[in-house]
C-alpha cells in the first residue's frame, strides 16, 4: 500500500471518529470563533477615541511674579490640553487667561473708560472726598480748631433766592432783622454729631441756643433776631424753616464747608461730582449689560446671598471661572494608563512600603484649624494623593548649606516670593482688627447716622431724586443700601440686600483666606554648617513629609563672604518628588504627550523647577546688585492628534494568552487521541498492518492542521483579516503594539520592530515558529522511537547513527522475515473490501467463540516466541470462512487479563480499523 493511500485511510478513520463525537467537533470549530467574538464585543464596547491635538498653557515661574505664579499653579494644576493654540503660545505673549471672567470684565471696563474720559475725574473726586472726611473728623474730634468760624447763610443760598423777600413780605420781619439773619454765620461744629433734636421755636426763644448755632455780624443782631423770631407763631417759624431748606444750595454748602478749616481748600464741587457720577452711572449701566458682568454676578450670587459656597467643588468651580476661564469646559486631560506603576495610585490603594503606617499626629507648630484640615485630607483616599504631593511645597522646609554670609545673601534675594506671601498673610490678619471697626462705622457711627437722617429728609430726598432720575437711581435705593436695621423696618418694596451682605461676603473670604494662610510655612529657608548636618535634618523632615528640598553650594566655605564668578550648587530632593532616573524613556512606546501632571511634570509640580528659578535669580541679583525685570514662563511643546485605544492598551498583555486559548482545546484533544491510541495498542496494530510512523504522524498533523485551519478561516472571514493569527509570544505582542500605535501590521513594517533599537520583528517571529515546528517534529520522531510505549519496540538512543535504521537490517533472519512479510499480502495491508466486510460480519456473528480462539492462539504463540518479545500478524483459515488476522504478543498474561476484562471494547476498536476499499 503506497504512502498516500495509507494517509487517506487514516484520515478517513479520524473523520469517522469525529463524526461520532459531534460535540467535540463543534467545540473545535466554534470555540476560537466565540472567543474572538467576545473580543469583538469588547472592542465595540470600548471604541477608539481620537484624541485631538494638545496645546498646553504656559506655566509661570516665581520670577514672573507672585500673583502670576499662584495664578498659574491654580489654573494649571491638572495641565489641561486644548485643541487649538493657547493665547500664551504666541511670541511675546505670556497670559493665558483672557477668557476668564475677571479678565473679560477688566477688558470691558477698560473700553468704557477710554470711551468716557470724564471718568478720569474720579481721582479728583476721591481727593475731595478725603478733604471732606478730614473736615468731618476734625469737627468731631477737635472742634476748637474751627471755633468762631462759620459759613454765611447768604453764601449758601441759591442764585435768585426768595428767602429774603419771603421774610420781608410774608413773615413781616423788619429789614434790620432780615439783614442780620441773611448775613449771619452758621457754626458747623454744632452739627458734627447730627442735626439737634430742637425745633426752630426752641432756638429762637433762647439767646444761649441762638448764640450757640449762629454768629451775628454785630452785637445788636442777637437780641434783635431773638426778639423778632420769638414773637412769631409756630406755624410761621415752620414756614420760615421750609423756605430756608428750599433756598439752600447744597452744592455751595459742600464747596464752602472745608474752607472753614482751610481758607485755601477748594472744597467739594458737587456739580462736578454729579457730572462725573452721571457719566459713571451710564458707564456702569452699560457695563452691567455686558455678558462678562452677567457671568460675574452669576458666579458671585451664592457668596453674596449665603455668605459661603455649597461645597468645596462649587468653590473651586467658581474660582476657576473667575480666574482661569479655560474653554472646552476647562480643557481635557490626557491620562496615563500605566496606573499600577504610579505612586499616587499606590497611595490611593494604601500600597506604600517606604512609609510607616500610623495615625495622624497632632502638629503643635500650626493652628487647630490646620490640624483638623490636614487630618481630614489625610483620612480621605481621594484627597490623600493630592495632599501628599503638595504638602512639601506648602508646609515643607528648604535647607541650605553652608550657612555663610554670601549664601545668606543669595537666600535673602531668593526669598522675595515668600516675603510677598507673608505680607498677604499680614494683610488678612489686619482685617481681623479693621473689619469690626468698619462694621461699627457703617452700623453705628455718627457720620453714617447723619447721612441716613439727611437722606430721609423730604427736601434732600427730592433733591437726590431730581439729580439722579436720568441715571435710574433713586434716594430710596441709597437709603435701602445704607439700611442698618432689621428687615421689618425696611421700606416696603425694597430688596433685602444692603451693605451688610457685601461686608459678610468680604469678611468670610478674608477670614477663610487668613485661616488657610496660617497653614502655610512661609519661613522656609534654614541654614546648616555643612552637608552632613543638612542631610541629618532632611532625613528627619522626610519622615513627616515636610522637606521641599535641600540646596548645597559645593564651592563655598562656611565663612565665605563673597561669591566666586561661577557658583556651583546642587538641589537634593525626595526621589518621589522628581522624575525617576532608572530609565530615560518608556520601554514600550505608545502615542500620547507627556501630560500627566503627577508623573510627567514632577520637576515642576514637585517644586524642583520653582526652587531652581528662585535660586538662579537670587544668584543673579547678588552678583549684579540689580533686579532681573523679565520673569520665566515654561511652555510645553504641543502634541499632534492621535488615536487613543484603551482597549488595546488593556488587552496588550493578555493578547498572547487569548491566542493560545483559542486553539488550546484542539491541541489538547489531539494529544489525548494520540496518547489513547498508544494506550489501547492501536498504533502497534496499525504498524503490524504495514503503516509506518511517518504516515501516522503525518496523518495527525493533517488532521489537527485541518481543524485549526477551518476555525482560522472562519475567524478570518469574520474579522476580514488578510493575515493569519499568530499564536505565540512576541509575535502577538508586536502585533498588538502596532495596533496600539494606530499603524497596524503592514507588509511594509513586517520586517521592523515597533520598539526603538530592537532587531526583533514580526517576520522574525514567524521564522522562529517555523523553526520551532521543525525542531518539535524532529524531537517527536526521536522520542517516539526511543520511548514507543509499553507495546512498541524501543530503539537505542543512538539509532539515528545506525546504518541499519536508514538502510534496513542485513542479518539473514531479518532478511528472511522481511522476505516473508513482503510475500504475504497481509504485510502490505491491501485487503479486498468485500473480503473485509465478510470478515467483519463473521466477527460479529462469532463473538462468543473468538475470545477462546484468541486465547489459544496467544498461548501457542507465547510458547514459541516468548524470548523474542516481538509481535507478528498471522492469518489462519477456517473451513468455510475467510481467514482473519490475529495478534500474538509476548506478554500473554497481561494481554489475556486485559482481554478478559474488556473483551467487548477491544472488539469495537478492532472493528473500527476494518477499513473498506
Amino acid at each position: 500500500m503506497n504512502f498516500f493511500r495509507q494517509v487517506r485511510l487514516l484520515l478517513w478513520k479520524n473523520w469517522i471518529l469525529r463524526k461520532r463525537q459531534k460535540l467535540r467537533f463543534l467545540v473545535e470549530l466554534l470555540w476560537p470563533l466565540l472567543l474572538f467574538l467576545a473580543l469583538v464585543w469588547l472592542r465595540k464596547a470600548n471604541p477608539l477615541y481620537r484624541q485631538h491635538e494638545c496645546h498646553f498653557p504656559n506655566k509661570a515661574m516665581p520670577s514672573a511674579g507672585t500673583l502670576p505664579w499662584l495664578h498659574g499653579i491654580f489654573c494649571n494644576m491638572n495641565n489641561p490640553c486644548f485643541r487649538s493654540p493657547t493665547h500664551g503660545e504666541a511670541p511675546g505673549v505670556v497670559s493665558n487667561y483672557k477668557n476668564s471672567i475677571l479678565a473679560r470684565v477688566y477688558k470691558d471696563a477698560q473700553e468704557l473708560l477710554l470711551e468716557t474720559p470724564e471718568i478720569h475725574d474720579l481721582g479728583r473726586i476721591w481727593e475731595e472726598l478725603i478733604i471732606m472726611t478730614q473736615f468731618m473728623e476734625t469737627m468731631r474730634t477737635n472742634p476748637e480748631r474751627i471755633a468762631g468760624r462759620g459759613i454765611r447763610i447768604l453764601d449758601i443760598l441759591k442764585d435768585g433766592e426768595t428767602l429774603t423777600s419771603f421774610l420781608l413780605e410774608n413773615v413781616g420781619l423788619p429789614d434790620f432783622v432780615v439783614y442780620q439773619l441773611i448775613n449771619a454765620q452758621v457754626r458747623p461744629e454744632q452739627f458734627a454729631y447730627g442735626v439737634p433734636s430742637l425745633t426752630l421755636k426752641d432756638i429762637a426763644c433762647s439767646e444761649a441756643l441762638l448764640d450757640r448755632f449762629i454768629i451775628f455780624s454785630s452785637r445788636r443782631g442777637l437780641p434783635s433776631v431773638h426778639k423778632a423770631m420769638c414773637a412769631l407763631s409756630q406755624d410761621s417759624l415752620q414756614r420760615v424753616e421750609d423756605a430756608l431748606y428750599a433756598n439752600v444750595d447744597f452744592f455751595k454748602l459742600f464747596r464752602l464747608l472745608p474752607s472753614v478749616l482751610d481758607r485755601n481748600s477748594p472744597g467739594a464741587d458737587l456739580k462736578a461730582w454729579g457730572r462725573v457720577l452721571s457719566n459713571v452711572s451710564q458707564a456702569v449701566q452699560k457695563l452691567a449689560r455686558k455678558p462678562s458682568v452677567q457671568d460675574l454676578l452669576r458666579v458671585l450670587q451664592p457668596f453674596l446671598q449665603d455668605g459661603r459656597p455649597e461645597s468645596l467643588g462649587t468653590l473651586v468651580s467658581s474660582l476657576s471661572d473667575l480666574f482661569c476661564g479655560y474653554p472646552e469646559g476647562g480643557g481635557s486631560r490626557v491620562l496615563s494608563f500605566n496606573w499600577y506603576e504610579d505612586n499616587n495610585y499606590k497611595a490611593f490603594l494604601g500600597i506604600d512600603s517606604t512609609r510607616k503606617k500610623s495615625g495622624y499626629l497632632y502638629d503643635n507648630t500650626t493652628t487647630p484649624f490646620c490640624n483638623a484640615l490636614i487630618q481630614n485630607l489625610e483620612s480621605n483616599p481621594l484627597t490623600k494623593i493630592a495632599w501628599h504631593a503638595v504638602k512639601p511645597l506648602l508646609m515643607g522646609k528648604i535647607l541650605f548649606a553652608p550657612d555663610s554670609p554670601s549664601v545668606r545673601e543669595i537666600v535673602k534675594n531668593a526669598n522675595f516670593t515668600f516675603e510677598e506671601l507673608e505680607r498677604l498673610r499680614l494683610l488678612t490678619k489686619a482685617w481681623e482688627e479693621v473689619g469690626p471697626q468698619l462694621w461699627h462705622f457703617f452700623q453705628n457711627s455718627l457720620q453714617m447716622n447723619m447721612i441716613r437722617d439727611s437722606l430721609k429728609h423730604p427736601t434732600v430726598r427730592d433733591f437726590l431724586n431730581s439729580q439722579m432720575a436720568a441715571e435710574g437711581f433713586t434716594a430710596e435705593q441709597i437709603i435701602n443700601f445704607l439700611h442698618n436695621g432689621s428687615s421689618r423696618t425696611r421700606e416696603k418694596g425694597m430688596p433685602d440686600f444692603d451693605w451688610r451682605n457685601i461686608f459678610s461676603a468680604v469678611d468670610q473670604v478674608l477670614r477663610l483666606l487668613s485661616q488657610y494662610l496660617e497653614c502655610l510655612t512661609l519661613d522656609k529657608f534654614e541654614g546648616y554648617l555643612d552637608e552632613t548636618q543638612l542631610t541629618r535634618q532632611a532625613l528627619y523632615l522626610l519622615e513627616e513629609n515636610k522637606l521641599w528640598a535641600a540646596v548645597v553650594f559645593s564651592d563655598l566655605e562656611p565663612t565665605a563672604s563673597s561669591l566666586p564668578p561661577h557658583v556651583t550648587y546642587k538641589i537634593r530632593m525626595d526621589i518621589d518628588a522628581v522624575e525617576k532616573t532608572n530609565k530615560i524613556k518608556d520601554r514600550y512606546w505608545d502615542p500620547g504627550p507627556r501630560a500627566d501632571p503627577v508623573d510627567d511634570l514632577r520637576y515642576i509640580w514637585g517644586g524642583f523647577a520653582y526652587l531652581q528659578d528662585m535660586i538662579e535669580h537670587g544668584i543673579i541679583k547678588t552678583q549684579t546688585s540689580t533686579e532681573v525685570p523679565l520673569g520665566i514662563y515654561l511652555q510645553q511643546m504641543p502634541y499632534p492628534c492621535f488615536v487613543d485605544d484603551v482597549f488595546m492598551i488593556t488587552l496588550n498583555r493578555a493578547f498572547p494568552i487569548f491566542m493560545v486559548l483559542a486553539w488550546i482545546y484542539s491541541v489538547s484533544m489531539t494529544v489525548k487521541s494520540i496518547v489513547l491510541e498508544k494506550e489501547m495498542r492501536l498504533k502497534e496494530a496499525m504498524k503490524n498492518r504495514g503503516i509506518t510512523n511517518g504516515v501516522i504522524w503525518c496523518t495527525w498533523f493533517l488532521d489537527s492542521f485541518s481543524m485549526m485551519a477551518v476555525s482560522t478561516l472562519l475567524l478570518t472571514a469574520l474579522i476580514m483579516s488578510l493575515l493569519s493569527q499568530v499564536a505565540f509570544g512576541f509575535g502577538t505582542e508586536y502585533l498588538s503594539r502596532y495596533e496600539e500605535q494606530g499603524l497596524g501590521l503592514q507588509w511594509g513594517n513586517i520586517r521592523t520592530s515597533p520598539l526603538e533599537g530592537d532587531e526583533y520583528s514580526f517576520l522574525f517571529s514567524i521564522n522562529m515558529m517555523i523553526f520551532d515546528a521543525f525542531l518539535y517534529g524532529v524531537l517527536s520522531w526521536y522520542l517516539d522511537n526511543i520511548f514507543p510505549g509499553d507495546y512498541g519496540l524501543p530503539q537505542p538512543w543512538y539509532f539515528p547513527l545506525l546504518e541499519s535504521y536508514w538502510l534496513g537490517s542485513k542479518s539473514p533472519e531479518a532478511e528472511k522475515t522481511a522476505t516473508a512479510d513482503e510475500k504475504s499480502p497481509e504485510s502490505e495491508g491491501c485487503v479486498d473490501q468485500k473480503t473485509m466486510e465478510r470478515e467483519k460480519n463473521e466477527n460479529n456473528s462469532n463473538k462468543s467463540e473468538e475470545p477462546e480462539k484468541t486465547e489459544e492462539k496467544s498461548d501457542g504463540q507465547g510458547k514459541k516466541d516468548g524470548k523474542n518479545k516481538q509481535c507478528k500478524h498471522k492469518r489462519e483459515k477456517e473451513p468455510g470462512e475467510q481467514g482473519k488476522p490475529k495478534t500474538d504478543v509476548q506478554d500473554k498474561d497481561e494481554i489475556n487479563s486485559k482481554e478478559r476484562e474488556q473483551p467487548e471494547y477491544s472488539e469495537i476498536l478492532y472493528s473500527l480499523y476494518l477499513i473498506p476499499n
